[in-house]
């Protein structure tokens, strides 16, 4: 699957997702994703990357 602008970073409290092209952090229900487990951040980042291919492929 080709990237999808999304990374995950290590920070001093826990791990977040990121845009790639700005450096921000992932809102969801307009929470900061910052501050998870590695693995929490990990599926979250395979889901926005998931959304993100469909939506590329099949429209909003």
């Amino acid at each position: 699957m080709p990237h999808r602008g999304y990374t995950v970073r290590r920070a001093r409290e826990g791990w977040g997702v990121y845009v790639v092209g700005t450096g921000e952090p992932v809102r969801v229900d307009g929470r900061e994703q910052t501050g998870l487990s590695s693995e929490s951040a990990i599926e979250l980042l395979a889901a926005l990357r998931v959304l993100a291919f469909i939506r590329s492929e099949f429209g909003e």
